[in-house]
């Protein structure tokens, strides 16, 4: 049987193509999915719709996230390479209410007000409906062959559920043994990322430190060209990045790749639905975090941008034993209904949290970020750095409801009220937030 390459639709974005052989997948939460495809032309495409309109008044600038404009352009899209309306089928998917469900979900039903508009345009483009699995409570995925058309729904989780359930749980030996082989972030990222905590630096002190390790320093200019940079100007030297992007970016910048090293140690079948999973939505949480903070002024965009970046490197440790004990680590999550992290302390004896701590106490991290890294989950049990906990928590909660297809974890909506409260926020300002949850091509660092 012929390999079939299948590629990840990230939340926010569209694919089509013609005479194609690999299979286009989604993984959907709240998110909606459509998949529309002509067989007598083999032209077809999966959209992975974020909301159901732009929440502003203003022209979209990425058109491709919504439903009402993003469809239209991706069947645009298809009739330009060939396809004729009156010969497409459409399959439906997502939508669903991820997670224990809140009143503020059912009061903003984002999947639900995306469906209506979805089979609305199907229907004035005279695009038969094949099959539509919307609702429910449960994350999915929606493939597509492009070979056959054939498009198929199951469950995210179906293919870690089966499978074998031996697993010999870590010690602490193991774990600190682990914690010694992975390779760690960089001492010169390590002490930038101090003294921007710190609010201790000038670009001179950076370029110092960065000019001790020239392996960063080539991975930091990569990241400053990369397209949540810049993604036009091409960088070739620091002194052209703190012209070009200024200062706070260029350190943006050193603190990104050194987290990509450190993620990228991380394996596809453990906590990542994706190569490169758990760094994308690393970056995902830091660019949300960073644009909560602008938008409520409880924290500096900066400190938001790196609490988000780092709150989850506990999971880089965790993910060598997640990924051998997969089928039961996610039988537990999903089928019983624990939460992550719980599931982490019954199978493991440590959740992702704690053992992000660990790193953090002993890199030196300051007490905001170690705050943010323990409590991410439960920002309520936080005493002290509260505000900067519940920019990370809604950042996160936000990137894991509507950025389904980067890692496997549920995200308690519990928690919500109290940080929109402790944030001076409102559940009607969540659209304009989730609006900006970074799309596909920005995700796409290195």
């Amino acid at each position: 049987m012929d390999y079939q390459r299948t590629e990840h639709i990230a939340a926010g974005s569209y694919k089509t193509g013609k005479n194609q052989t690999g299979i286009f997948q989604a993984f959907l939460g709240t998110c909606l999915g459509v998949a529309v495809y002509d067989k007598t032309t083999r032209i077809g495409g999966l959209i992975h719709i974020l909301l159901p309109e732009p929440p502003g008044i203003l022209a979209a600038e990425f058109p491709e996230k919504y439903a009402s404009t993003g469809i239209p352009s991706m069947i645009k899209s298809l009739v330009d390479q060939g396809a004729r309306p009156d010969q497409m089928e459409a399959t439906i998917a997502g939508g669903a209410l991820v997670g224990p469900v809140t009143q503020q979900d059912i009061n903003l039903d984002i999947g639900g007000r995306s469906f209506e508009i979805a089979e609305s345009i199907l229907k004035a483009s005279e695009i038969k409906v094949l099959k539509s699995e919307t609702g429910g409570f449960f994350t999915c995925t929606l493939e597509l062959n492009m070979a056959t058309g054939e498009a198929t729904i199951q469950p995210a989780w179906e293919d870690m559920i089966g499978g074998s359930t031996d697993f010999s749980p870590p010690s602490i030996q193991d774990i600190n043994d682990t914690i010694e082989t992975l390779t760690p972030i960089p001492q010169t990222a390590l002490k930038i990322i101090r003294m921007v905590n710190d609010d201790r630096y000038d670009m001179d002190k950076i370029s110092d430190e960065l000019s001790k390790d020239q392996v960063l320093s080539a991975q930091t200019l990569k990241v400053c060209n990369s397209a949540i940079f810049t993604g036009s100007v091409k960088i070739d030297t620091l002194k052209e990045a703190v012209v070009l992007l200024g200062q706070d970016m260029l350190i943006k910048s050193v603190i990104t790749a050194a987290v990509n090293n450190y993620f990228s140690q991380a394996t596809v079948s453990g906590y990542s639905l994706c190569k490169g999973g758990l760094f994308f939505h690393a970056v995902g949480v830091g660019t949300m975090a960073e644009n909560i903070a602008g938008f409520c002024k409880k924290s500096t965009p900066k400190h938001a941008y790196a609490a988000g970046l780092l709150h989850d490197i506990g999971k880089v440790v965790l993910d060598q034993f997640v990924s051998r004990g997969a089928p039961l680590f996610f039988r537990n999550m999903n089928q019983e209904e624990e939460t992550g992290m719980t599931t982490e302390k019954k199978l493991l004896g440590i959740n992702h949290c704690e053992a992000g701590s660990f790193l953090a106490k002993r890199w030196q991290f300051s007490a905001a970020l170690n705050d943010v890294i323990i409590h991410h989950h439960r920002p309520e049990n936080a005493t002290k750095n509260t505000e900067l906990v519940c920019i990370v928590y809604l950042a996160d909660l936000l990137m894991a409801k509507f950025g389904a297809g980067l890692e496997r974890e549920k995200v308690h909506a519990e928690p919500l009220d109290y940080a929109l409260d402790l944030l001076g926020m409102t559940a009607d300002g969540l659209p304009k937030l989730i609006d900006t949850i970074p799309n596909n091509d920005q995700l796409q660092l290195l």
